[in-house]
């Protein structure tokens, strides 16, 4: 069995009812009459509900995964610097032998 998703989105022709994948195209065009599936007068209603809730709070959570990379960053610093000291009190040590 193929994987779906390099099929493309999957759709239902408005005009002849056929059913058909993109195969990733930039125009959903029905292979069987040629109509453009951005044309549907009917389009499916929960796109239109998922679309509302991508934009919903877009910002917001930008801005946590920034904060959140910041935090991962200053973590990730003070563990470079606490290798650090250890590999100077390591030479130190070696020194002194």
């Amino acid at each position: 069995m193929q994987d779906k998703s390099k099929l493309g989105k999957r759709y239902g022709c408005f005009e002849c009812g056929l059913k058909f994948y993109d195969l990733n195209r930039p125009e959903p065009l029905c292979p069987k009459c040629g109509a453009d599936q951005r044309n549907d007068p009917n389009p499916d209603p929960r796109d239109a509900i998922l679309a509302k809730y991508r934009g919903k709070g877009g910002g917001k959570r930008e801005e946590e995964l920034a904060e959140e990379e910041e935090e991962v960053d200053a973590e990730v610093d003070a563990e470079d610097d606490e290798i650090e000291d250890d590999e100077e009190e390591v030479e130190e040590v070696a020194e002194d032998e």
